[in-house]
Order: C-alpha cells, then structure tokens, then sequence
C-alpha cells in the first residue's frame, strides 16, 4: 500500500522509543579489527584499540553499532516502505564525549523527517538516534538517510532534506590508502549487521552484484580510520563529527584511498576506490577539536 501524507505526519508525531542496552570492550575491539585496524600488531596506535592492556581507545564510527539493542519496534511508516529498494545514502555522527570503551546506555530513535522527491523518485527518510550513558550523561547522536527508490510520489514536500557538504575544488592536504581483506564483510557482520547480502554470494548475485558487497558502515569506519591515521595521529578524542553520504558500493579487498582536505577545525573528505578509480564515500565532513 503507498505511504500517503497521513502516514508521515503519524510518523513525525510519534515519541521516540528508548530502550536500554550495553556494550562491552570486546564489543569495541572486535568493531575496530572489522574496520582493519590491527593489520601490524606491533603498532601501539592501532594496539590501543585492540589489545585493553596497551590502550582503551574506541574509534568513534563504532558508535554505529555500539548503539545497538534487542527488542525494538518497527515503525508503522517503514512497514509501509518498499524496503528491497531501499539505498542507506547518508550517515552522521555528533559526540558529546569521548566513548568509553564499554557502557550500559539507553537508545532513543525517532524519524524526524520524511521528503518527496517525487513520482518515480523515490523518498528520503531521516532518522535520528539518541544515545545516553544510563546516568542520563548524553554519549552520541546518531543520523541517518535512507533513501526508498520506489516511495515518491505521495504528495509531500522536497525542501528540508539533508544538504550534502561540498568538497573543496583544491588537491587532497593528505591521502591515506588503506588496503582491506577479501573476508572483511565476514568480520565486519560479527558486530551485527548480518545482512546476507553482504556474505552470501547467492544472495548478492540476485540482488544483482557478482559477489557480496561490503557494508556501507563498515567502509564509513574505514574512512573514521582514514582521518584518525593521517590528521589526528589516532588520537580518537578530538573528533566530534563524522558526516557522509554513500555514493558507490565496494567489495571485499578492494583499496579504499582516503582523499582529506584539512581547513582549521574542518576536515572534509571522500573514499576513492583504488582499483576501479570510483568514489565510494562523498561529501564527507567532520569537526575536529584543536591539539
């Protein structure tokens, strides 16, 4: 049945469900070896967050999958939505704090927006995720947009949506080239998302790729890894945002090539792809705080 402007003022209506959770520090250091960090395990950078007695350190994209819990609700509105031509296209990170390695946490997530654009368009749906230590303490908030290619054309309105962040028209400050594993989307699945697109070759090649294709989150942690490696010397507390827009799929073992552009207390960048010389992450931008 197609969603109809009823469905998303229901939808922007509703309280947001909160939900209590946890992680712990094998939750973090698992995250951080699927996004390829560890690859030398005599590096006390990358050994701080993966082995608990050199480092507790968590990389700040894992809030990602640190956030999630059991037992939530699907939305009336999603149940509506054509969820096989559904694309994941935007992913935004704001910290309030530096994340603890381990947390019992309450999860708050709402939709706080829902755009037309248009018939045979599709429609974009924002999401908002709130994420508190249990004492209430504010730890990250997370947003998302999902993009439904088969839900336009229900009478809403276009303007409001997510304005991507324009990349500077200079050369890359830095590029950091960070080659993957082949069985990279195996790992990365462990920490929760097991979407069978993503390990099943059966399943990719109906969806029409010629093998599984790599977790969008996980490209975007390869990309956290990227601006921790070359800007911040992996110190993870001065990042405060991490914003992006998906552009392009990749595949296990491919070459991630991270492009970063350094202006004050503004790092823009974008993923190329080394091997079929395509972008793979765009528009991204992130807040860092001064040394």
């Amino acid at each position: 049945m197609p969603i109809t402007q009823a469905d998303i003022d229901a939808a922007l209506a509703r309280e947001g469900e909160t939900l209590a959770g946890s992680y712990t520090d094998r939750d973090s250091m698992l995250y951080a070896l699927a996004i390829g960090l560890g690859k030398d395990p005599l590096d006390d950078r990358e050994l701080a967050y993966t082995c608990e007695t050199v480092g507790t350190r968590v990389v700040p994209s894992a809030a990602t999958v640190l956030s999630r819990v059991a037992g939530r609700r699907e939305d009336p509105l999603r149940s509506k939505l054509n969820y096989s031509l559904m694309l994941h296209g935007e992913q935004r990170l704001t910290l309030h704090q530096t994340l603890p390695n381990a947390a019992d946490i309450l999860v708050t997530q709402r939709i706080t927006g829902v755009y037309d654009k248009g018939e045979g368009k599709g429609a974009l749906v924002v999401s908002e995720t709130e994420v508190t230590q249990s004492d209430g303490a504010a730890l990250f908030t997370l947003g998302s947009t999902s993009f439904y290619r088969g839900d336009g054309g229900f009478g809403g309105s276009a303007e409001g949506a997510p304005v991507p962040h324009v990349i500077p028209d200079r050369a890359p400050d830095t590029v950091c080239e960070l080659p993957q594993r082949q069985d990279q989307a195996l790992l990365y699945a462990l920490c929760g998302d097991r979407n069978p697109l993503h390990r099943d070759p059966e399943v990719a090649r109906k969806a029409g790729f010629d093998v599984p294709i790599l977790h969008g989150l996980c490209s975007y942690g390869i990309a956290c890894h990227g601006v921790l490696k070359a800007v911040l010397d992996y110190d993870q507390t001065r990042l405060k945002t991490f914003d992006v827009r998906f552009s392009s799929p990749v595949f296990p073992g491919e070459t991630p090539i991270v492009e970063i552009w350094v202006d004050g207390d503004v790092v823009s960048f974008r993923v190329r792809i080394k091997e079929r010389d395509i972008i793979a992450i765009n528009n991204g931008r992130c807040l860092i705080a001064n040394a």
